[in-house]
């Protein structure tokens, strides 16, 4: 049996914290060393602490660098990392730019180092759900997205690095890189092209931004981030537009689908395999062919229903967490195993967020 990986965490801010707690779950990784230029921050038992990150990458400790920095650091301290030995889990987004994201994937092809970004959304079981319901086609073709994420500001005070763009990229980069992500999965598909346009609450504070995204395969994503709202008023839905129905993702760290649509025989099979017979809310319909798009469908049943997990979201989120790590240390231990979170899949969320954030500001 392979040995229990030895996890190192630069950046102990509280983000920090929360990914020590979550990874001590583990039974096969657990945190041995955390680093920040604070010594305030750093925790007062447990693992070994640094103020210094190159003290901790030559720590032998450590078989795994968490990187929870600002993204202007990511390229660097992920490269620093790889050439000492050390398997890398990234912050997102993987750098600021897809040249930069490029260097690191090319330092871990070098160095034979296992390297992935924090893509949580793609380790949650109701993505999962909704993922299974896109790739069968249970509705048909999936023609259309559209987030709108309406974050709170309490975390990102005037001030925080979060409003300069030479350390977070802007928010595209530094928060849209999640959901871009989380549709390329679901979509299947390279972006073709990517536009956005910003409102500022003030000079250098760009608080709101629009971004549209054309793919390779027609499909369609619409982008709305904003940093304005009080917290208890945070909202985020991902909405999904198939031929036959909408699928409504609900949450930052999703909690909850509502599933509307028409199917056939084949996709009410598939909603009860994955859901349970028993949580599927369905009508029978007459039975006929739907025509929709280029497409003509054969549908038997009207489908409504609603799909929640019964956790708390911070609960979510730690899961996720543990997943992501798993599949990591998955990874460093079978070279053969696919990630559900490629360097590939990071960069393409790069590249959508630059090339829409270019358009709106050009370097």
């Amino acid at each position: 049996m392979a040995k229990s990986k030895g996890i190192g965490i630069i950046g102990y801010g509280g983000f920090g914290e929360f990914l020590h707690k979550s990874w001590d779950a583990m039974d096969n990784a657990g945190v041995v060393a955390v680093s920040d230029i604070d010594a305030s921050r750093l925790p007062k038992s447990g693992p070994k602490t640094y103020t210094n990150h190159t003290d901790l990458l030559v720590d032998p400790n450590v078989d795994i660098v968490s990187i929870a920095t600002p993204p202007s650091t990511h390229k660097d301290l992920a490269i620093q990392a790889m050439k000492a030995e050390k398997h890398v889990l990234i912050e997102k987004p993987l750098a600021l730019t897809e040249n930069d994201g490029e260097e690191i994937k090319r330092i871990a092809e070098e160095t034979g180092r296992v390297a992935t970004v924090n893509f949580v959304l793609r380790h949650n079981p109701i993505v999962e759900v909704l993922h299974s319901i896109t790739e069968s086609e249970v509705f048909g073709k999936l023609r259309r997205v559209d987030l709108r994420n309406y974050a709170m500001q309490d975390t990102v005070p005037e001030g925080h690095w979060f409003w300069n763009p030479k350390v977070s990229g802007r928010i595209l980069l530094e928060h849209g890189v999640h959901f871009f992500d989380l549709a390329s999965w679901m979509i299947d598909a390279k972006a073709a092209d990517a536009w956005s346009l910003g409102v500022e609450r003030k000079p250098g504070m760009e608080d709101r931004v629009f971004a549209a995204v054309k793919y390779e395969n027609g499909v369609v994503g619409t982008y709305w981030h904003s940093f304005s709202r009080p917290r208890e008023l945070e909202t985020t839905t991902f909405h999904f537009a198939y031929d036959l129905g909408e699928i409504e993702m609900v949450g930052w760290i999703p909690l909850e689908l509502d599933i509307w649509g028409w199917t056939g025989e084949q996709g009410l099979l598939k909603l009860e395999s994955l859901l349970g017979e028993d949580q599927v809310v369905v009508d029978p319909i007459e039975s006929q062919k739907a025509h929709s798009s280029e497409f003509m469908y054969d549908v038997d049943y009207e489908i409504n229903t609603v799909v929640e997990l019964d956790e708390e979201k911070l609960d979510v989120y730690a899961e996720n967490l543990r997943s992501i790590m798993a599949d990591l240390v998955k990874a460093i231990d079978d070279p053969a195993h696919k990630m559900r979170v490629t360097i590939d899949d990071a960069l393409e969320a790069v590249r959508v967020a630059e090339k829409a954030t270019d358009f709106a500001h050009p370097k």
